[in-house]
């Protein structure tokens, strides 16, 4: 892994980007819940907006206490290129634009593959910045909402399944 002579991206950057995801996934879960009427996949939605809103206030947490410490990421070019080539967007769509376009289950299928691979984005970044982070209550922290992304992936998957089973 290669460094750069300068800082490419800060540490509050990154964590305002991190701040930023988890946001986008609590609108994201929180519009999908509205859509789906399976009482048990509803509800587990809902709880995926719950921990949604719990890695929010981590984010925060660690941007208040954060000061001028570096976690040992800011110089990464492994973390920058990755930030350029999949955070650059929004990584959760706007639910309203997918529901408009289809018919209501083609949506919520579409939906449910945007989560996933939202969710996979995430774990992924969240493992870069786990890898280069020096700090270590910040890299715990990290590494257990990596572990949090990846169980994402597998509910939303089985989210998916039951919607097909549904339909």
């Amino acid at each position: 892994m290669e460094e750069s002579q300068g800082k490419l991206i800060t540490a509050n950057e990154i964590l305002e980007l991190s701040l930023k995801m988890e946001r986008e996934g609590q609108a994201f879960y929180n519009s999908l819940s509205q859509y789906i009427q399976d009482p048990l996949i509803k509800t587990f939605i809902q709880k995926m907006h719950k921990e949604e809103i719990q890695h929010e206030k981590l984010f925060r947490l660690m941007l208040e206490r954060k000061g001028e410490e570096l976690y040992g990421w800011e110089n990464k070019k492994e973390l920058h290129d990755f930030i350029g080539e999949n955070l650059k967007t929004d990584i959760f769509p706007l639910l309203e634009d997918i529901i408009k376009e289809d018919s209501k289950f083609e949506s919520l299928q579409k939906a449910v593959d945007f989560a996933v691979e939202a969710e996979m984005i995430a774990a992924e970044f969240y493992s870069l910045l786990g890898e280069f982070c020096e700090d270590l209550d910040a890299k715990t922290s990290i590494l257990l909402l990596e572990q949090a992304e990846n169980e994402h992936v597998k509910q939303v998957l089985a989210i998916k399944d039951k919607l097909l089973k549904l339909n």
